[in-house]
Parts: structure tokens; sequence; C-alpha cells
């Protein structure tokens, strides 16, 4: 008997919902938690076995950390994406010595390495959903986890299987969302992660090709 609808269509079908959801003028808060909703599903294993099943391998054009002293940083939000007309540029907050103080080598070397805009390079979908995307008072929070908690504490699906792990970074991350905002708008950093997200994944190349496949499959 055939199936109802197959894995393949339900990625595809979220796919198109990210990318009209990024089409926004200016996607804010609404399509963030919508987004999350999407890349949840994608993320927790349909995403990976649609493209296994059609012989192709997810690689996605991010960011890359190596030796930003991300675990340093008061506050950290990655940045290095496009929403709607505008570029989410990295944000980097350090506690600042004095100018005399002996700390303030450390802190001028913490700022040289925080780049302005990023280099970016196509990595494996496992090492993108653990990449850090925020921080917050030396914790680093992936994309995955962040995704997790926007769907989950937002999105309307509060089963968490690490309730104290879970209310600890709802902690941390209520903290970003009431503390950081960046982009020169109202939407919290946490939100805009989400979509950034969102936007780093579909403009990889290898899921434009996975979506042309889809769609002539």
């Amino acid at each position: 008997m055939d199936v109802l609808i197959r894995r393949a269509e339900v990625v595809d079908i979220h796919l198109n919902t990210l990318e009209e959801l990024l089409n926004a003028s200016k996607p804010g808060v609404p399509e963030a938690l919508r987004a999350s909703l999407s890349l949840r599903f994608l993320f927790d294993g349909a995403l990976a076995q649609a493209a296994h099943q059609l012989g192709q391998t997810i690689q996605v054009r991010a960011p890359l950390l190596d030796g930003i002293p991300i675990e340093e940083a008061v506050l950290f939000a990655c940045g290095g994406y496009q929403l709607g007309f505008a570029t989410v540029r990295p944000h980097f907050v350090y506690r600042e010595p004095g100018s005399n103080s002996p700390h303030r080598p450390q802190f001028e070397r913490q700022v040289a390495s925080s780049p302005c805009t990023h280099v970016l390079a196509d990595i494996k979908l496992s090492k993108f959903l653990l990449q850090p995307c925020l921080g917050v008072a030396g914790l680093t929070i992936s994309r995955e986890a962040t995704i997790r908690y926007v769907a989950n504490r937002c999105g309307g699906a509060h089963h968490h299987d690490d309730l104290a792990g879970f209310n600890e970074l709802d902690l941390r991350l209520t903290r970003v969302g009431h503390t950081l905002r960046v982009n020169g708008d109202e939407i919290s950093a946490v939100f805009l992660e989400t979509l950034g997200t969102a936007s780093l994944l579909l403009n990889s190349h290898s899921i434009i090709a996975l979506r042309d496949t889809l769609t002539s499959a």
C-alpha cells in the first residue's frame, strides 16, 4: 500500500516554508517561531535521511569560528547571514578593563580575534548543528539547542527529556533575549539566530541541489 506522503515530500514542504518565511521584507519573531518548527523537524533526522535516500550529502556554508574566543565573551551572537535586505554581523561583548589594568592586553586580544565579518566554508550538517550561535557569560549555545529551545518554549511543544538542562538553557536564553538586541531592531538574538540558521541552510549549495532534486522527483 502506498504511503500517504513520503518523507522527501515533507522535507520539501518544510524547506519551502523556510523560504517563504525568509522572503518577508523584515523577518521577525512570528517568522522565527514558525521557522523553528520546520528546522526542528528537518534537524531531527528527516533532512539527512531524505538526502541519503537521494544519494546526496548535506554540507552547510557557515561561519568559521575557530580561534574566536567565544567562551570568554559576556555576550555573543554569531551573525554572518542575510535577513531581508540586511546583513547581520557578528556581535561580541567582552569585559573591558581600564586602560592601565593588567587585564587590558587580554581584552585587546579578545577584540582583535573577533571579526567584523565571518569567513564562510562548507561544513558537515552534524558540525553545523553543534556550532555555537549564541553565548552568554561563558556558556555557548549550539544551533541545535537554540532551535529546539525556541520550538519547545515558544512553538507549543513543551516536552523535554533533560528538564534540569532545559531550565538552565531557558534561564540563559531568556537573559540573552532580554539583554541582546542586534541588527538595529527589537528582535532578540535568540530569534535572529533561529532565522540565521534557516538562512545559512537554504543558501548552501547542497541544499539548493537537494531542493532541485526534490522538485523534479
